[in-house]
């Protein structure tokens, strides 16, 4: 089944319209936001955890829910400083951890292939063209 063109362009029309409420609600929400969490920062009681929690005077109700405060949570994640933990291996010779991983150098592939040892065909054999998409409107 085809759309009639005039069908086809109502329809981005109101993603257009709706594109630009979107855009405008999602900055005004980032404000209002950042404005919220700097009452919180320096308003509000931390805890042992890092978490900054602000009590609202009294509770209100909005969006079908009733909310007594605003929470500033702390989210810490622990991942191993590669660089450090190598430096580490070596100097107490743990050899055992260290894993070498084979790779191409592209720098040395391109001069292989400018000292002909590899062909323009060949070279060209060993890389994939990928394509994707992306919804894009056109302004004038």
């Amino acid at each position: 089944m085809t759309m009639q063109p005039d069908a086809l362009s109502e329809k981005f029309r109101q993603w257009a319209l709706l594109k630009q409420q979107n855009d405008a609600t999602s900055k005004r929400m980032n404000h209002l936001r950042d404005e919220i969490m700097d009452v919180v920062v320096r308003d509000g009681d931390r805890d042992e955890k890092g978490n900054t929690v602000y009590s609202l005077p009294m509770p209100l109700e909005a969006a079908g829910k009733e909310w007594k405060g605003i929470k500033r949570e702390a989210r810490t994640s622990v991942v191993l400083n590669e660089e450090r933990a190598l430096e580490f291996a070596k100097r107490k010779g743990l050899d055992g951890v260290i894993e070498m991983v084979e790779t191409i150098d592209l720098d040395a592939l391109y001069v292989a292939h400018q000292q002909r040892q590899i062909t323009e065909q060949e070279l060209d054999g060993l890389f994939d063209t990928k394509t994707s998409y992306a919804f894009k409107p056109v302004s004038s």
